[in-house]
């Protein structure tokens, strides 16, 4: 059963909000969590619905129904965390903007958006991943990287691997191959802190790893079993569970799953309503070898959006 289910309730959405808010040390918590129940469960049901609508839509306007779709989850994860939002019009906007279009040559995957100061965008990363917000550009085959789904589509359209597979060795520990550290130019040690940087900066409280190198493997120790199986990048975990790391530091982004989703989405929307004639094209005569990327990372999205979104909502509370 999908815990999502249980904020139709409007008693229990009260009491989540509540329990969420004075999590937050908020002194008016009992107010505004009767205040803010039911836009709360209109913003997660429309916002599901609109996934559910993208499930049988055409192929042609997914991508706008799921920006949509997630843009209203996200809005019910801020409001968990802020009773107060939106507490001004600037923070309405998408909070990030593509660049204009050229009409000859253009490749989605070099195409790039930016963050910029104001909106839902930076919003989301400081209220709900507690990370500073810098107005970065990103290339969609960056950000696309960042997803183990699709790592095929690079392996077999453009001649990249993105990712070198381990496998578990115990409970608490992932191994790969020597190559790694090569490929990092770092020793254990320094590669040790690296990867204990780059997980604290989406989950600050992440204990202590240790990395030994031996003639046949890197071994990577956790602090138990479950801070393994949930650890943040820039380690990744393929379809059956076993562990991934980026062969190349350089195409790692320290950032949430949900972010990504939502800067790729913004920018297929945009493409789909304002740049029709090239999208038409690709769709109906196929000559892009780029359609199949956003083929599987829309389906990607579709099947783990509603996992992610129960995850931020649940994380706080004891349901």
């Amino acid at each position: 059963m999908e815990r999502l289910t249980f904020f139709d309730s409007a008693s229990f959405t009260r009491n989540y909000l509540f329990e969420c808010y004075q999590s937050h040390s908020y002194d008016d918590a009992s107010s505004m969590s009767y205040q803010n129940c039911y836009r709360f469960m209109y913003q997660l049901q429309h916002g599901c619905l609109y996934l559910a609508q993208a499930q049988i839509a055409p192929f042609a306007i997914k991508p706008m129904l799921l920006f949509y779709g997630l843009s209203q989850l996200i809005k019910s994860c801020v409001l968990s965390v802020d009773p107060y939002y939106p507490e001004n019009a600037a923070v309405l906007a998408h909070g990030i903007t593509t660049r204009k279009r050229k009409k000859q040559g253009y490749s989605f995957l070099e195409d790039e958006v930016k963050e910029q100061r104001n909106g839902l965008y930076p919003l989301m990363i400081e209220k709900l991943f507690h990370m500073e917000h810098s107005e970065n550009k990103y290339a969609m085959k960056t950000l696309l990287k960042q997803l183990p789904d699709m790592h095929a589509c690079f392996a077999f359209l453009v001649h990249e691997e993105p990712f070198m597979k381990g496998k578990w060795a115990a409970a608490d520990k992932m191994v790969f191959e020597p190559t790694l550290l090569d490929l990092y130019h770092m020793t254990a040690n320094r590669f040790q802190q690296y990867a204990l940087e780059q997980m604290r900066k989406l989950v600050p409280k992440t204990r202590a790893i240790t990395v030994v190198e031996t003639k046949q493997q890197v071994e990577i120790r956790f602090a138990n079993a479950q801070a393994a199986r949930n650890a943040a990048p820039p380690f990744h975990f393929d379809k059956d569970g076993s562990p991934l790391i980026h062969r190349s530091k350089a195409n790692h982004l320290p950032l949430p799953e949900l972010a990504i989703y939502y800067l790729v989405l913004y920018n297929l929307s945009m493409i789909c309503r304002y740049e029709t004639e090239w999208w038409g094209e690709r769709i109906h005569t196929m000559d892009c070898d780029e359609i199949p990327f956003i083929k599987q990372f829309l389906e990607t999205v579709q099947a783990r959006t509603k996992k992610l979104i129960e995850r931020q909502l649940f994380q706080l509370i004891s349901v």
